[in-house]
């Protein structure tokens, strides 16, 4: 174990959340939907198959226990609650739930390894892959293992595989997880309408015109209470600003730089976008920004200060009035704001707290070439990996298996799993299935924590109003490419990050000049960035379908 923890520690302030919102691509075909709207057939072969065999062995065997680890979001489950008890009859398991720091969460979590922990299935970041593999945390999952124990899983991620699907957790010629085929929209431009009602603005279009009406949240009073204490924007919104540059660096739900998330170009050839000659622009113009008062000079500790990760107290409390989020953070199923059923977790709170306010979500930024985009979660994501401890007992392998399996064949059960039970954790609305209980509380009833994410089953069947009307508000994605594990980015990426968030914090504040970056991309280069880069382009041409 204390090879695990070197391995880990290694790569601890590197490591991204494990949670498992992901993205995708809008639902292109009608196989899909139709295998997922023939569930009830599937399931009625493979779940009565699967029940039958589940009540047998609860005759002759008791409950296996089962942990789950699903991200920084997860809680320790209420083993009295309704949907847990559903869970566990169904699959002849006791189920448990992992409950981490969120606050150090990746510190906290490789120290728990370290001393002998682990939970049976877990959300994997690739990043760690290699440090979880090498330091004995993963089991080995045999593609054939998955194929004849996950039948309907199969018959979805063989439709959509973009050639990588099946090859994105092998490391060093083995598979270590599974991947699931995901379907969502991109981070929605979020303002705050009452601001730019009160300033007689629309929302901007291009960079330009981005500037302008920023530039009058700074210095045009537009929250009317006589004092220049606003700004424009924060580090939520700086994804948008790249991609008008056509670059996805990102921060996402927290102020740190995804510095491990690389992007995959026009060429199809993956690279560090940080180093990219272009983002010396970008960072030249969120100088300028910062220096103009529109980058808000708190915007290194993040938006968000406690509770929900996607909730932006910046944007909540009047400091700033642009945001970027999921639409659903802010509006389920169209853009009607006067809808209290329509309402996400983060519009809720907006609300809240200004209640006579209003958002509206506008295009992202056009660049100087025509560039326009923001962040997109997973085309394939919810990458989960089962420990060594899980392959000590095959009933829970079996038991994970049953489960993801349900998760795509039986829609009741992928709905139950993921909204809960109808009139206590959500209710029928004309938009879909809307939220009563949210957050921790949701979770200790069993609801989110052994879910598989948004996937194109479950979008197209449980929530196509929200699926729909998510891809109407925003525009292009920039996807997140899942970097093939190799040990030259596993070995470099916390130092990598590291160097790169002080270097963008100092240049974006001033501390450090923009003639800094080409030193910087040396460093970086240096600190195992080009030995990474080349890592990650060969190994994911060796994947490449030929």
């Amino acid at each position: 174990m204390k090879k695990i923890l070197a391995l880990l520690l290694a790569t601890a302030a590197a490591a991204g959340s494990l949670a498992g919102c992901s993205s995708s691509q809008p639902a292109a075909s009608s196989s899909a939907a139709s295998s997922a709207a023939s569930s009830e057939a599937s399931s009625a072969a493979s779940g009565d198959a699967s029940s039958a065999a589940s009540s047998e062995a609860k005759e002759d065997l008791p409950p296996v226990q089962m942990e789950w680890l699903v991200g920084q979001t997860s809680a320790e489950v209420d083993d009295n609650a309704e949907v847990v008890k559903m869970i566990e009859e169904r699959f002849n398991i006791d189920l448990k739930a992992w409950a981490v720091d969120s606050k150090n969460f990746q510190s906290a979590l490789n120290v728990r390894f370290a001393g002998g922990e682990m939970p049976d299935a877990l959300v994997v970041d690739l990043a760690n892959l290699p440090s979880y593999v090498d330091g004995g945390v993963l089991h080995e999952v045999p593609v054939e293992d998955i194929r004849a124990k996950a039948p309907n899983y199969t018959k979805v991620a063989d439709e959509y595989d973009d050639g990588t699907l099946w090859s994105t957790m092998v490391y060093k010629g083995k598979n270590y997880g599974v991947v699931q085929p995901m379907e969502q929209a991109p981070m929605a431009t979020i303002w705050n309408k009452t601001w730019l009602d009160n300033l007689g603005l629309e929302p901007p279009e291009t960079i330009e015109e981005f500037e302008q009406v920023l530039s009058a949240f700074v210095n045009d009073d537009p929250d009317g209470n006589g004092q220049k204490d606003t700004a424009g924007m924060a580090e939520r919104s700086f994804g948008g600003i790249f991609g008008a540059y056509g670059l996805r660096c990102v921060t996402g739900g927290s102020p740190h730089f995804k510095v491990e998330e690389m992007q995959l170009g026009e060429d199809n050839v993956p690279f560090f976008p940080w180093i990219h000659p272009d983002a010396k622009e970008v960072l030249a113009l969120l100088n300028k920004w910062y220096n103009m008062g529109i980058v808000d000079k708190e915007f290194v500790t993040g938006e968000n200060h406690g509770g929900y990760t996607w909730l932006s107290h910046s944007f909540m409390n009047g400091r700033i009035g642009l945001t970027a989020a999921q639409p659903y953070h802010y509006l389920n199923y169209s853009t009607d704001t006067t809808d209290e059923d329509n309402w996400g977790v983060c519009m809720k709170e907006f609300k809240g707290l200004n209640p006579d306010s209003d958002i509206l979500f506008g295009p992202a930024p056009v660049g100087p070439n025509g560039k326009s985009g923001t962040e997109g979660w997973n085309k394939t994501g919810r990458l989960m990996g089962l420990t060594t401890k899980c392959y000590e007992d095959e009933r829970k392998v079996d038991a994970f298996f049953a489960m993801m399996d349900a998760y795509y064949s039986d829609m009741d059960y992928a709905r139950l799993v993921n909204y809960g039970i109808e009139g206590v954790h959500w209710k029928q609305s004309p938009g879909g299935p809307v939220r009563i209980m949210e957050g921790v509380e949701l979770r200790e009833q069993g609801v989110l924590q052994v879910d598989f994410g948004s996937t194109v089953t479950f979008a197209q069947n449980i929530t196509p109003e929200k699926t729909s009307f998510g891809h109407s508000v925003t525009g292009n994605g920039y996807w997140r490419f899942n970097a093939p594990p190799t040990e030259e980015f596993s070995n470099s990426i916390a130092t990598l990050q590291t160097l790169t968030e002080q270097a963008y914090f100092d240049m974006i504040s001033g501390a450090k000049p923009l003639d800094y970056f080409e030193q910087f991309v040396e460093e970086f280069k240096a600190a195992g960035g080009e030995a990474a880069e080349k890592a990650v382009q060969e190994a994911y041409a060796a994947k490449q379908v030929k």
